[in-house]
């Protein structure tokens, strides 16, 4: 039963985690693209604020991951 909990903990945190990485990120790559006042030439302020999602989500999957199995095992 623990090996389960830590399972589904860890899943349950790495959507989280993914979900809250993504939108921060979001927020981050407009902020950028307002304060830098990147070019939207072709969609260039777009891949910016892409680039700076999957940043988020990339961090933020492991960061929840990492906070799940921790709180799982306590």
């Amino acid at each position: 039963m623990a090996a389960g909990r830590t399972i589904g903990f860890a899943l349950l945190g790495t959507v989280a985690g993914g979900v809250a990485g993504g939108i921060s990120g979001l927020v981050g790559g407009l902020a950028y693209t307002s304060i830098a006042a990147t070019s939207g030439f072709e969609g260039y302020s777009g891949f910016v604020v892409v680039y700076w999602m999957l940043g988020g989500i990339l961090a933020g999957l492991f960061a929840g991951l990492i906070l799940a199995i921790k709180l799982a095992r306590r």
